[in-house]
């Protein structure tokens, strides 16, 4: 098992094909009527799965390629500014992490913050419904619920402690279950960890646009299954109630500006107003929920099972480009090196020893060079 820079590249384009089958699939009713949300949610898995574990196995093949990827390599490996291009967008990427970091950590305190500000709600009709809820869920976990005029949709934040934030108007009962049951269900569900991590890693690829899409299909597809989560222990004359409550959020939410709170890491909103199509996507799935729920078991097995087999076929090759490499330093010969026959070692010095069939052949500055880039680091 070995990391190169060209098993990294080939996870990320694989991390990106991916992301395009989720964001084609995901928005598809037909499809999750058939087979239903778990395998969306597969898809994220194995797309983060993917990108993270970026190793060369003992079967995996070297897939040439004779003119983009040399092309791509002369590229990155050109000099500009007496610094090879590389360099420079090496520490472009840096900073840009370095950006996004600092603004989630300040997220994440101002989050904290605005918790403690908030006075914990006395309202005895609030605080029965949650103590019904999670009695009922089996956990004595304790939930603070906080109330604001500045907050217009409900919401929960917390990792080990949730906080249920709640705009000051006049629910109904059952409207209040439904509410507090939504924001409940997303924290036994994991989902603020779940974001959260999604988040690290678009800190890390801020600069790849499938990043920002995948971010935008995991909150749909977390509302998706927190949705079919409730309405599946309802009687089926409750589902258009629970979108009666979604809709009287809705309406509130449009007569009110958004708090910024809403774009918080770890925030989970019971509603996005600015994204017509996943909340029609949501009520058409809970109209529909007694068709999804007579789908072939089957059929959403093999998809599942075809998904899974696609991440382990993945590490089946990596694409290297191809190239026959000039002189070696300190030996006069001239030799083909292949990832096959070659091979390189780090030196305590940031050198590099070449080795072709296991024999020492001489010293090298930068591994990055064109004739030693596909070689890996032993």
């Amino acid at each position: 098992m070995i990391i190169t820079v060209f098993s990294f590249v080939t996870s990320l384009i694989l991390f990106n094909i991916y992301i395009f089958l989720i964001a084609v699939i995901r928005p598809r009713n037909i499809f999750l009527f058939r087979f239903g949300i778990i395998p969306v949610i597969l898809l994220i898995a194995a797309c983060i799965f993917r990108l993270i574990f970026f190793v060369e196995l003992p079967f995996t093949r070297v897939l040439r390629s004779e003119v983009i990827y040399p092309a791509i390599l002369d590229f990155f490996t050109a000099e500009i500014f007496e610094m090879h291009v590389y360099e420079l967008l090496f520490a472009v990427w840096i900073a840009g992490s370095i950006y996004y970091l600092q603004k989630y950590i300040r997220q994440l305190i101002f989050l904290n913050k605005l918790a403690n500000s908030l006075i914990e709600t006395q309202d005895e009709r609030i605080i029965s419904c949650m103590n019904e809820i999670t009695t009922e869920s089996n956990k004595n976990t304790k939930v603070k619920i906080v109330q604001s005029n500045e907050i217009s949709v409900p919401m929960i934040a917390g990792f080990f402690k949730p906080v249920i934030y709640l705009p000051y108007t006049n629910f109904t009962d059952v409207d209040l279950k439904n509410i507090l049951m939504h924001e409940w269900i997303h924290f036994l569900h994991k989902d603020a960890w779940t974001k959260l991590f999604v988040n690290l890693i678009s800190v890390v690829f801020w600069w790849n646009p499938f990043v920002h899409i995948l971010k935008n299909e995991l909150s749909q597809t977390l509302e998706l299954r927190c949705d079919l989560s409730i309405i599946s222990r309802m009687e089926h004359e409750n589902h258009l109630i629970y979108l009666e409550s979604i809709i009287k959020v809705i309406k509130y939410a449009n007569n009110k500006s958004l708090h910024k709170l809403r774009s918080a890491v770890g925030i989970t909103q019971l509603v996005s107003i600015s994204g017509n199509e996943n909340m029609t996507q949501r009520f058409e799935l809970i109209l529909n929920y007694l068709s999804c729920k007579k789908r072939n078991m089957l059929s959403s097995v093999i998809v599942c099972a075809f998904i899974l087999l696609s991440v382990v076929a993945s590490y089946g090759f990596v694409v290297q480009p191809a190239h026959i490499a000039p002189e070696v330093t300190e030996h006069d010969d001239v030799y083909i090196i292949t990832p096959e026959t070659s091979y390189l070692v780090q030196n305590e010095d940031g050198t590099y020893s070449v080795y072709i069939d296991n024999n020492y052949m001489g010293t090298i500055e930068n591994r990055y060079d064109e004739q030693f880039s596909s070689l890996p680091v032993k």
